[in-house]
């Protein structure tokens, strides 16, 4: 964890701008380092896709002749050397454009995401809203039941269940009981806000019983904290104690584990978006490294790796705002 410490303000410079321009800086040189990142995680799994035997139209030789497959890997660049097939990715994506899908020529790598991401970072969005809240509601309760039914009804059926099932598993129980048995919901599908309940619910279990795990025992270990007993000898009340002392120092730990859900549940689940039948991104991981879809793995890993290192900015963000001892260290040194 960083430790950001506020440097001292000259004499005509209030607090609020000192706080300002360290903030700024820090951004800015942590937006660098990403973007330093961002290019050795392309300039790795680049050389990676073509050092690995064969090709993304090795399938296709037997049944085309050499010219014929010269000409499709020269109208895709295939030909040249692999460093200037590089040069030319960087060129196409400092203007905006990622190239042309091989298994999806109609179309462009920018449209083909354009129509897929959106549907699951909704599904993506709907769960680390339920999954968060619900997760910390019922970490705390039963912290604060500590040992008794309530407690332990969490812990089996949440905690126990989201953790022990995989996702895919409890989406085909929820289509069997809600969808056939009751017909409460459709099977799959999109088009209608019914068909997000189930796959978001599914989506959902897993990181909502992570969050609650940790909630709970971090929860414990704040409430017998000294300052918090300290805060029952002033005599000052049950909730105040809770949401002044024991949340938000109860929330430090749970930022290290959402960091990193994050940019999974944002980019899709194969499992969930095949269980349901969504047009989304994640099944868009898979049938790219079958396929050897050059433009499209690129695509990807740059957008993974483009939310993983913004969620550990925003995380290294929050622990300051949430824990009073942090503060942003002087990173121009």
């Amino acid at each position: 964890m960083l430790a950001l410490r506020l440097q001292g303000c000259g004499p005509d410079q209030g607090p609020s701008d000192g706080r300002a321009d360290v903030v700024l800086s820090y951004l800015l040189q942590r937006v660098l380092s990403l973007l330093f990142v961002l290019l050795l995680a392309t300039v790795g799994i680049f050389a990676m896709m073509h050092s690995v035997p064969g090709g993304p139209f090795a399938f296709s030789q037997g049944d085309l002749t050499k010219v014929a497959m010269h000409n499709i890997m020269a109208k895709y660049g295939l030909t040249e050397p692999v460093w200037r097939q590089y040069l030319n990715w960087i060129w196409q994506l400092m203007h905006g454009y990622l190239g042309i899908p091989f298994e999806e020529p109609t179309m462009t790598v920018n449209h083909l995401i354009a129509t897929a991401w959106p549907i699951t970072l909704i599904i993506g969005g709907l769960t680390i809203a339920v999954s968060y809240s619900l997760g910390l509601l019922l970490g705390v309760v039963a912290a604060i039941r500590h040992n008794t039914w309530v407690d332990s009804l969490i812990t089996a059926v949440v905690s126990t269940a989201g953790i022990a099932l995989p996702n895919y598993v409890i989406g085909f129980l929820l289509i069997e009981v809600f969808a056939v048995k009751l017909g409460w919901l459709p099977v799959g599908g999109w088009g209608s806000p019914a068909d997000v309940v189930l796959p978001v619910i599914a989506f959902s279990l897993y990181p909502l019983a992570l969050m609650e795990r940790y909630t709970r025992a971090s929860t414990l270990e704040v409430t017998y904290a000294d300052y918090v007993r300290m805060g029952r000898a002033r005599g000052l009340s049950g909730r105040r104690i809770l949401f002044n002392y024991v949340l938000r120092t109860s929330l430090i730990p749970l930022i290290t584990i959402m960091g990193p859900n994050i940019p999974n549940i944002l980019t899709g689940s194969i499992f969930i978006e095949a269980t349901f039948g969504l047009p989304g991104l994640g099944s868009y991981f898979t049938n790219a490294s079958l396929h050897r879809d050059y433009p499209l793995i690129m695509a990807l890993v740059l957008i993974v790796a483009a939310l993983w290192g913004a969620c550990y900015i925003i995380s290294d963000l929050a622990y300051a705002i949430v824990d009073p001892r942090v503060r942003l260290e002087g990173l121009s040194r």
